[in-house]
């Protein structure tokens, strides 16, 4: 069992193993890109307000329209996912989802925090429409890591061959027990 299921899971294995370190180490993620012919950055980044804060407390902040002004712009969009600055110099980050269940095709879109006014992306996070090859293969990792690029069939499939792998070190502990200790029929104790 260990080493059929080692072996036909292997390639998937490696895949996900690749696309997970991706994730994981900022430099591997770099080489790729720029292997790829990338030429912006790579980095997720927030850019900062363009304008001075020009809201009272007492107002009603302009984040709180910032909804009805995408629903309108974007009608045909899946999803909006509005992220509240952190500080008052950050931008309003907004990730509109295009696709039902994929990440990379993602519009990423950045608003002043007191004017709405959109604010352009110096990395590949920006809108989907502007991205070149190098920047849709690095936006893909993610939905290629969880198998979402192929639907449900693929996340089923990513499923099957992490819990597969999950399963060798018990199978190969099981196989290297039983090597070194199974009790060995002495010649005495074989009756004719």
């Amino acid at each position: 069992m260990h080493t059929v299921i080692g072996f036909y899971v292997c390639s998937l294995a490696l895949i996900i193993a690749f696309t997970g370190s991706m994730m994981s180490y900022d430099w591997l993620q770099y080489v790729v890109y720029k292997s790829a012919g990338g030429e912006k950055n790579p980095t997720f980044l927030i850019p900062e307000n363009q304008s001075e804060n020009l809201v009272n407390i007492t107002d009603v902040l302009p984040i709180d329209f910032l909804l009805t002004k995408l629903e309108k712009e974007k009608p045909n969009a899946e999803s909006f996912e509005i992220h509240y600055p952190h500080s008052n110099s950050d931008a309003i980050y907004v990730e509109v989802g295009n696709s039902k269940g994929l990440h990379y095709d993602a519009d990423f879109l950045f608003f002043d925090q007191n004017t709405l006014n959109e604010i352009q992306s110096e990395t590949i996070y920006g809108k989907y429409e502007n991205t070149k090859v190098a920047d849709k293969i690095l936006r893909m990792n993610y939905d290629i890591h969880i198998g979402a690029i192929g639907g449900i069939v693929g996340k089923i499939i990513a499923f099957l061959v992490s819990l597969l792998v999950a399963s060798l070190p018990v199978t190969g502990i099981l196989l290297w027990y039983g090597r070194n200790y199974k009790k060995k029929k002495s010649l005495d104790s074989i009756k004719v």
